[in-house]
């Protein structure tokens, strides 16, 4: 992955993986379908939504080829424009998985590029659909008000551990950004930093590495540490 790429990454996984899990929340069990023609997907028999394409997920040879160049499929342009807009993102600043049709999983799968796309779309989540051969990403779009609104203080010390259990990235920088897109107001040390939102605080400390060593929260007057 390239540096410019991983540095969008760190900034957008932590808002990006809370929508995430609050869409599981959501969805629970419900079956997913999609009609390219409408530009709406569906789960269940009661959950509707827009839909933006991003690409797809090849079993055969392991690679990702964006929406944006599956010209074979003619997919409408209206489902186009997020995965358009990553391409000039990428054209501007110099960021080559945006810009390459078709690389391997191995340089970066869809899942990365979906949370990164997440997080430049605060209203939308994104959703892996698995098919006989591969995978479709896409994102959701007009998500649920529980999917998209700022998390419970409790839910952000769950999301802060996991991200940073599940993925390489910059603890600083994706705790920063993660807790500023949750609307908690941030005083920022170097050791340190502390969110403050209503009644609730979170001070995450960091080692002399720049990883994160210890998370303190204060939620409604009680303390917890994990």
């Amino acid at each position: 992955m390239s540096p410019e790429l991983q540095n969008l990454f760190t900034k957008h996984v932590g808002q990006a993986f809370a929508k995430q899990i609050a869409f599981a929340d959501v969805l629970g069990d419900r079956s997913w379908g999609v009609n390219i023609s409408e530009g709406r997907v569906t789960f269940g028999d009661d959950l509707s939504f827009p839909m933006q394409l991003l690409g797809t997920e090849a079993d055969g040879d392991s690679s990702w080829l964006w929406a944006w160049a599956n010209e074979a499929s003619n997919l409408p342009e209206s489902l186009l424009t997020t995965c358009q807009q990553l391409r000039d993102i990428g054209e501007r600043n110099g960021i080559p998985e945006f810009t390459t049709r078709s690389f391997s999983l191995d340089i970066v799968d869809g899942h990365t590029l979906a949370m990164i796309a997440s997080g430049f779309h605060p209203d939308c989540c994104y959703y892996r659909g698995p098919y006989d051969g591969g995978a479709l990403f896409f994102l959701v779009c007009d998500a649920p008000n529980e999917v998209t609104n700022p998390v419970h203080a409790e839910r952000a010390i769950t999301v802060l551990t996991e991200v940073i259990s599940i993925f390489e990235v910059d603890h600083h920088l994706m705790a920063e950004s993660f807790l500023q897109s949750q609307e908690f107001q941030l005083k920022i040390c170097d050791s340190s930093l502390t969110a403050t939102r209503e009644q609730h605080s979170i001070t995450v400390s960091f080692d002399s590495h720049g990883r994160i060593s210890q998370i303190e929260g204060a939620l409604n007057g009680s303390s917890s540490q994990p």
